[in-house]
């Protein structure tokens, strides 16, 4: 006997969550690193704060992708590069992208490390230093290139300049109750 299991609404998006990763951001970009009663490692905060910047503007262009492409879904199956789908949006819009300065490159930039972060590539290799040099982590790198309140202000000049030019500046802060759809 086959059983018939309805998903309607499971897989449907009652709104946007890179606006609940942009609130992580900011969070992240509040929190006080020297409060003895936060219950996260300091160094772990700008990573959490990059990474909540990348899974939100990456919720963000699949929403502008979604509205302004009646075909996204099927191009957006499989791993498509940001700037393939950044270069996808600008083309029906229209606009030119230029990915090698201002906010696009700062955003590619960030992503990047991200990458570093959740794919990381191991190396050996022999390395001759003082007895006191210490070799950065990649958290460690995370905290001096992108504290909180860099991948925030990415974040958000991202965000402003692609809703901008999508004409969809109304849809920044849609938390609960709004949908793709309109």
């Amino acid at each position: 006997m086959k059983k018939i299991i309805n998903t309607k609404g499971i897989h449907e998006l009652l709104h946007n969550p890179g606006y609940d990763f942009r609130r992580l951001v900011y969070w992240m970009n509040k929190t006080d690193v020297n409060d003895k009663n936060i219950h996260i490692a300091p160094d772990f905060i700008p990573v959490l704060a990059l990474l909540g910047a990348c899974f939100s503007l990456e919720a963000y262009i699949n929403m502008v992708g979604q509205k302004i492409d009646k075909d996204w879904n099927d191009f957006e199956k499989g791993p498509i590069p940001l700037k393939d789908r950044l270069k996808r949006i600008y083309s029906k819009l229209n606009k030119s992208l230029d990915c090698s300065k201002g906010v696009w490159q700062e955003v590619l930039l960030l992503f990047k490390i991200r990458v570093s972060l959740v794919h990381p590539q191991y190396v050996n290799k022999t390395e001759t230093r003082s007895e006191h040099d210490e070799i950065l982590t990649i958290f460690q790198k995370v905290k001096q290139e992108y504290p909180p309140n860099k991948s925030e202000k990415i974040l958000e000049e991202a965000i402003d300049t692609l809703l901008k030019d999508a004409k969809l500046l109304h849809l920044k802060d849609h938390s609960q109750g709004s949908s793709y759809e309109e």
